[in-house]
C-alpha cells in the first residue's frame, strides 16, 4: 500500500499526523530546512519525535534541503550526525555536495532526492540512484504518464506530491524571491512574490496557482507502484494536516473523501490537477474569504486527532496459577517478551475470575496506540484477581511495549 507522508512544522502538526493515521512524517530542524519560518524542531525535540514515531511504527524523514555554503559544511556534518543519532529514518536533500557530506557524517541515513532537484524523467531518477539516493521526490509538474515511466524503468523509490501548494516556477528553479528581496527560496526563506497581484493586460494574479490536489487519484498512484504520497504544507496548521491525512486514508479505504472540508481548511480558489492530467487550464487561484476555515470547521477537524490512532495490535498469553505470580507473554509484531508481574492471585471467596473478564480488562487500552488481539489464559479454578491488579498488569504491558518499540534497532 502506498505510504501517506504528512508534513510537520511543529509538535502539534506531528500529533495531528500520528493521530489520524499517517504512515510517515517529514519535518525540519532549526538549520538547513527549506521552511525556516516554520516552527521546526530542535535536535532534542527531534529525538522525542523519533521515539513517538517508532512507537507508532511511523517513518520519520528530516529535511536538510537547502543549498549549503562552503563555510556551513562543518555545521551540516554535525547536524547530520545528530539527526542520525536521534533516530531519523532518512533525510531529504537538494544539494549534491551536501548529500556527500551527509553520507560521510551519517552513513546509516537514507538519502531522498528533494523535489528541488527537479527530477522529471527516468534518466534523472537513474542518476540519483547511482549517486546513492534511495528515493526520489518527483517534480510536481509531472503528469501521470511521466510518473509511471519513472516507476517502471528505475529501481528507486518514488515520492509524489498529492496535495498542497504549487509554485508557478518549477520547484527549486525560482530565483524571484532572492532577486526581489534577498530571500532565497532555496535557502528556506521564500517570500512568495508569486502570490502578489502581478498583472498581464487585463489578467490579475497571473503568477499565483491554485493548490494541487490529486488525493482522489491515490489508488491510481498506488496501482502503478508509487512508493509515497506526499502532502505539502510544513507551514500549515495541524487541522490542515489532519484533514489531508484523513482524506488520503478515506480514498485508500474506498470511501469518499471530504473534499469540501479539505478545501475550506486551506485552498486557493479550489484545487487543480492540471499537471497530473495534462490539462493546463484554469490553474490560477488566490486566497479568498470563501477559502478561509471557520471556527466550526477547525473544531470539527481537531476531533480527528483528539485521541491516538490505533496502530498496534498485541497478543497476550496469561498464566494464572494458585500460589504463583502471574506471568504474561506478550507479542506485538516482531517484538516479544515475558513479563513477570509479582501479582499472586487470591483464593476466590464469592466468585472466581474468568478468562473473559481478564480479556475485557486487558482490552481497555484507550489513550494509547494499542489494541488487544488474541488473549489466551491458563487459569486455575477458584482464583481471584482484583480489578486494580489487572489494571496494573495492563499498564505494565503497555509501558514495556512503548519502551521496546521506541528503542532504536
Amino acid at each position: 500500500m502506498i505510504e501517506i507522508l504528512a508534513p510537520c512544522g511543529g509538535e502539534e502538526q506531528l500529533t495531528a499526523a500520528l493521530d489520524t493515521g499517517a504512515d510517515a512524517v517529514y519535518l525540519g530542524v532549526t538549520a538547513f530546512s527549506a521552511r525556516r519560518n516554520a516552527k521546526n524542531f530542535t535536535l532534542e525535540q527531534l529525538s522525542a519525535a523519533a521515539r513517538r514515531c517508532r512507537i507508532c511504527g511511523v517513518k520519520l524523514y528530516v529535511t536538510l534541503n537547502t543549498l549549503v555554503f562552503d563555510d556551513e559544511l562543518d555545521e551540516l556534518a554535525k547536524t547530520a550526525a545528530m539527526t542520525e543519532e536521534a533516530g531519523a529514518d532518512g533525510v531529504i536533500v537538494q544539494d549534491m555536495g551536501a548529500a556527500r557530506v551527509i553520507h560521510r557524517a551519517a552513513p546509516s541515513l537514507r538519502l531522498h532526492a528533494s523535489t528541488q532537484m527537479t527530477v522529471t524523467s527516468a534518466a534523472g531518477a537513474e542518476f540519483a540512484r547511482k549517486q546513492g539516493f534511495s528515493r526520489v521526490v518527483l517534480a510536481r509538474e509531472m503528469s501521470l504518464d511521466e510518473i509511471e515511466r519513472v516507476v517502471r524503468n528505475v529501481d528507486i523509490e518514488t515520492e509524489v506530491f498529492v496535495h498542497g501548494a504549487l509554485c508557478v516556477c518549477v520547484s527549486g528553479q525560482c530565483l524571484m524571491s532572492a532577486m526581489y528581496g534577498g530571500r532565497s527560496g532555496n535557502r528556506g526563506l521564500c517570500a512568495q512574490p508569486c502570490r502578489l497581484d502581478v498583472t498581464c493586460g487585463e489578467r490579475h494574479n497571473v503568477l499565483s496557482l491554485k493548490d494541487l490536489s490529486v488525493i482522489e487519484r491515490l489508488r491510481e498512484l498506488d496501482r502503478i507502484g508509487v512508493t509515497s504520497a506526499k502532502i505539502e504544507g510544513r507551514m500549515k496548521r495541524p487541522e490542515y494536516v489532519a484533514a489531508a491525512v484523513t482524506a488520503c486514508r478515506d480514498v485508500l479505504a474506498g470511501r469518499k473523501p471530504d473534499t469540501d472540508t479539505l478545501r475550506r481548511v486551506f485552498s486557493r480558489s479550489g484545487f487543480t490537477d492540471g499537471y497530473y492530467t495534462g490539462k493546463l487550464r484554469d490553474m490560477q487561484g488566490i486566497r479568498t474569504p470563501d477559502d478561509a476555515a471557520s471556527a466550526d470547521t477547525l473544531a470539527k477537524l481537531r476531533q480527528l486527532y483528539a485521541k491516538p490512532y490505533k496502530r498496534r495490535t498485541f497478543d497476550v498469553s496469561l498464566t494464572v496459577r494458585a500460589g504463583e505470580p502471574v506471568t504474561a507473554e506478550v507479542r506485538c509484531g516482531d517484538t516479544a517478551f515475558t513479563l513477570g508481574t509479582g501479582i499472586v492471585p487470591e483464593k476466590a471467596v464469592n466468585r472466581a475470575i474468568t478468562a473473559d473478564e481478564l480479556r475485557e480488562r486487558l482490552s481497555k487500552t484507550g489513550g494509547t496506540v494499542y489494541t488487544l488481539g488474541n488473549a489466551e489464559t491458563e487459569l486455575d479454578e477458584g482464583l481471584m484477581l482484583s480489578a486494580s491488579a489487572v489494571n496494573s498488569l495492563r499498564r505494565d504491558i503497555l509501558a514495556e511495549l512503548d519502551e521496546r518499540l521506541s528503542a532504536r534497532q
